[in-house]
């Protein structure tokens, strides 16, 4: 590869940034390590007239110095650029809760995946991954953050606000659908979708009459039968959002209408799924089964939230399960009206050429374990 290659010198920088993040949580721990114990306690008002930083910032600085510390694999990952800092702190916060043993089994195994996968495709496989390990910490951890849920405002520039609403993943995928549907239904006008659903929301937090959106608020959560019967702990997967602690999925899917996937006992992949729907309504809904996100590298756009495109153009006789993957609105027009090319391997991947050549796949998920055999 030439030195002047504009990707490397771009994934050099980048990767730096990492590098300069564990330098500095290296540099701080010695620094705070060669104070008095009686002077510990109060690190944080050194920071911050030396680093011109509040209060709050230094004692982000400390925590997060201390715990990339504490796990010396994840601080060398940083160091070599094979995680970033988001991914490197979220694997920190999902190891919290295990045992030590299981700490040490997962660092690495997150790691490695982390290493070729973006945050949102590694977060997704470490909470699976954890929920396998250690069923319980899933648990925990669930009960540790929903007992944080809160309503929050956060003041903006130039007159604007923001209000956040920490809730459970169910509730939030419910809140949205509600809202959504609303948006959708509403006449056309100079608003876009975005600006519809923040008038919905805000007409129903203040009370004010807003329209009955036609069918039920609905979630997809997809997991094995002999999780649902409580025969094993396999997570459940809420549709837009990832995996969720088996107790919660089972509680969800016990008022939920159930419907019958096949999947292949080897990949873990959905292969068939029972017939409810005329056959567009089905293919669409194993499509979404097998790939839960728009297939472009690193959209996570819900599959029922996007387009189904034909990867090679129709022909009349190729809308099929082999060549309809879902694809968000924005990353439809890139493949049709960009240089950026994409087509279908016989694994079921998806494989994308970008406008200077490079390829990057992205794959089906499995929504059930493959069989031990």
């Amino acid at each position: 590869m030439p030195p002047d290659d504009p990707d490397e010198l771009l994934h050099a920088a980048y990767t730096a940034i990492g590098k300069a993040v564990a330098d500095f949580s290296t540099v701080l721990v010695g620094y705070v390590s060669d104070l008095d114990a009686c002077d510990r306690e109060y690190a944080e008002n050194m920071l911050m007239p030396l680093l011109r930083v509040t209060r709050a910032k230094a004692n982000r600085l400390l925590d997060r110095a201390s715990d990339l510390s504490a796990r010396p694999l994840v601080l060398k990952a940083l160091v070599e650029g094979r995680v970033d800092e988001g991914k490197a702190l979220m694997i920190l916060d999902l190891l919290r809760n295990l045992t030590l043993v299981h700490a040490a089994i997962a660092e690495e195994a997150l790691l490695a995946h982390a290493s070729v996968n973006n945050y949102t495709a590694t977060r997704r496989y470490a909470i699976r991954y954890i929920h396998r390990l250690d069923p319980t910490a899933a648990d925990r951890r669930h009960e540790e953050k929903r007992k944080a849920r809160l309503v929050e405002k956060v003041p903006l520039e130039d007159g604007m606000a923001l209000l956040r609403l920490l809730m459970t993943a169910h509730d939030a995928a419910l809140a949205f659908d509600h809202v959504d549907r609303i948006a959708r239904s509403l006449p056309k006008d100079d608003r876009t979708l975005d600006q519809k659903r923040s008038d919905v929301a805000k007409d129903l937090l203040l009370g004010r009459d807003t329209p009955t959106p036609a069918g039920r608020t609905t979630v997809y959560l997809t997991m094995p039968i002999t999780a649902a019967l409580g025969l094993t702990n396999d997570p459940g997967m809420l549709g837009g959002y990832g995996p969720l602690p088996p107790r919660i999925a089972r509680e969800i899917a016990a008022d939920g209408v159930w419907k019958r996937i096949l999947t292949d006992p080897v990949t873990g992949m959905a292969e068939e799924i029972s017939d409810v729907y005329r056959p567009s309504a089905k293919q669409r809904e194993l499509i979404n089964a097998r790939y839960p996100t728009c297939t472009a590298i690193g959209c996570n756009q819900p599959a029922q939230r996007c387009d189904l495109d034909h990867c090679r153009p129709f022909d009349g006789t190729n809308t099929t399960i082999k060549n309809l993957r879902p694809k968000c609105r924005h990353h439809h027009r890139m493949k049709t009206h960009s240089n950026w090319k994409c087509r279908n391997l016989s694994d079921g991947t998806h494989e994308w050429t970008t406008p200077r050549g490079k390829t990057y796949a992205t794959e089906p998920v499995p929504i059930a374990e493959p069989a031990p055999f």
